[in-house]
């Protein structure tokens, strides 16, 4: 494993640990650990703010997950920390109920009905089954293979299998999706969805498409992008206010995705994720 980063050591920056200095090197087991994050009544509540400076070094978070079982890896991949977004959020956007995600987690969460039918769930599952549609939503939020959501030991190549099973993926032309950038709507929020542009181009592109208050994260997932389909989506965002090109490291320390940054006119600055990293002669688009 490499070496434990300085920020993880430093006493001063104990407050944002929460053992994970000792769980890294072993010193607590993960049952400790993740019970740092409970409450008196046993629930997870406080927050897991070194996901967020992990992913500045994502060979490193990909170890660190590797150190989970199963159930611990799901437990921190579905952290508001990992996806962006909260359990209530999860509801409110996308219908996903907490009992959806407690059941996942094998534990108890909120166990209140469901006021509105979930549009990202198979009805026709039976508990506590959860839909390979909701675990593959769950993998596109969390940037992982969907192996490391199943597989007690997930294979350690990246995959974009599981983008065929994601509930409301959009397939698109280049036009299309042009079009779609150009005329979604500014009030929504936050949204992440996975698109497929299979016409224009001479294979397939799987994008993770993550939109911020109007603007947008590009992040192209296939295994192999060419210089060919770099330019040709250069060319189809030109023409938007803001864009900046780089790259975003995965769990998979081999690959990494072609990552776009994008606004339009007069839409507030994008936060830049900690995993993106701009490339060291930029390219003016």
């Amino acid at each position: 494993m490499k070496p434990i980063p300085e920020f993880i050591l430093l006493n001063k920056y104990s407050d944002i640990s929460f053992g994970l200095k000792d769980f890294l090197k072993g010193e607590i087991s993960e049952e400790e650990y993740i019970n740092t994050r409970k409450d008196a009544s046993g629930r997870l509540r406080y927050p897991w703010p070194e996901l967020i400076f992990l992913k500045s070094d994502m060979t490193l978070y990909g170890e660190y997950l590797l150190k989970f079982s199963l159930v611990g890896r799901r437990t921190v991949l579905l952290v508001e920390e990992s996806i962006g977004f909260k359990k209530t959020e999860l509801y409110d956007f996308y219908s996903i109920p907490s009992d959806t995600i407690g059941r996942y987690l094998r534990r108890a969460y909120d166990t209140k009905k469901s006021k509105h039918p979930p549009r990202i769930r198979n009805m026709t599952t039976l508990p506590p089954t959860v839909s390979r549609e909701v675990i593959a939503f769950f993998a596109l939020l969390a940037r992982v293979p969907i192996s490391w959501l199943i597989h007690e030991k997930p294979d350690l190549e990246w995959s974009v299998d599981y983008f065929d099973y994601l509930p409301h993926t959009k397939k698109l032309s280049l036009s299309e999706f042009k079009s779609y950038l150009k005329n979604f709507p500014v009030n929504i929020q936050h949204d992440v969805s996975g698109i497929i542009i299979n016409v224009g181009v001479k294979f397939p592109l799987y994008i993770r498409l993550e939109s911020i208050y109007g603007g947008f994260i590009i992040e192209v997932f296939n295994p192999n992008f060419g210089l060919n389909d770099i330019f040709i989506l250069r060319e189809l965002l030109k023409d938007f206010y803001y864009i900046e090109e780089g790259y975003m490291g995965t769990v998979i320390e081999s690959h990494k995705n072609y990552t776009f940054i994008v606004n339009k006119k007069n839409m507030k600055p994008l936060c830049i994720p900690m995993e993106f990293k701009r490339f060291s002669n930029p390219t003016t688009l």
